[in-house]
């Protein structure tokens, strides 16, 4: 063999060690993130996650960017894709960087494994899969009575298309204000804002609007009396019905109820699912 084959073959080498290197670090990071946050699913919610890393460094995407935000980038989508209770904020706070140069990451990430339009990103974030975590993290404990009517209250404001258009954690961090009061807890909305991510502002928001609902004028003794009579129905808007703000000025429909300024105005943040 030719000094020059030889140096080929060596180069190579290197080249293939480098990155079963690089492979491995974002495999690690991944799993750190996993035991942090307490993920459930263990290796196969990393594997799922270090899937979309091996395809995020086959397209040069981890170039001049730090491993930790590319990993965490693909285990929120993993957890997307598998349905787990993690907003975006959770893997910001857990790295101590801002939510928006975390979203900036995984959406640049998406657009580059062309997941623009794929389920995982488009899906609207139902708040029900963040009630128990919420629960548990407000009251130091689990407490299924305060998650389950806080479920039954998600479930109400669906029906009224509270969600539509909105942050996850503002709805969740309603219900979860009401279903405390209603159990004997003691909280302020200082405390639940804290718990949910969201500010005093929006809490206070959401509250008002399900206060103007039909369920809102109810005691919660009727509420859950009704509820128990009532299943939570599926998603039955009409197509092409406009259910935002714009709704009686005559907007057309554009996407997911929302006219085209709303959508455009929601659509970022509502990707990321802050």
């Amino acid at each position: 063999m030719s000094e020059r084959q030889g140096n080929v073959l060596k180069s190579i080498e290197a080249a293939s060690i480098s990155r079963e290197r690089t492979e491995e670090k974002g495999k690690y990071e991944i799993g750190l993130i996993v035991h942090g946050l307490h993920v459930s699913g263990g290796e196969d919610i990393i594997c799922t996650a270090h899937k979309f890393y091996k395809l995020a460094l086959d397209s040069n995407f981890t170039k001049g960017r730090r491993t930790t935000h590319v990993a965490a980038a693909c285990l929120y989508i993993a957890c997307r894709r598998r349905e787990k209770p993690y907003l975006l904020i959770d893997f910001s706070d857990y790295l101590h960087i801002s939510v928006y140069v975390l979203g900036a990451v995984f959406l640049q990430l998406c657009q580059t494994l062309l997941l623009g339009e794929h389920p995982i990103v488009q899906k609207l974030v139902d708040p029900s899969l963040f009630i128990h975590r919420f629960t548990e993290r407000l009251l130091g404990k689990r407490d299924s009575a305060v998650s389950d009517t806080a479920l039954r209250l998600v479930a109400s404001m669906k029906r009224d298309w509270m969600q539509t258009g909105r942050k996850p954690s503002g709805v969740c961090g309603a219900a979860l204000y009401i279903a405390a009061l209603s159990h004997g807890y003691d909280y302020t909305k200082a405390d639940i804002a804290a718990v949910v991510h969201v500010c005093e502002a929006t809490l206070f928001k959401r509250l008002i609007e399900f206060e103007n609902t039909d369920s809102g004028s109810l005691t919660i003794e009727d509420f859950l009396a009704k509820a128990d009579e009532e299943p939570v129905p599926k998603c039955s808007a009409k197509t092409g019905e406009v259910l935002c703000k714009h709704k009686d000025k005559g907007a057309e429909h554009f996407s997911h109820g929302l006219c085209e300024e709303c959508y455009d105005n929601e659509t970022t943040m509502k990707k990321l699912g802050v």
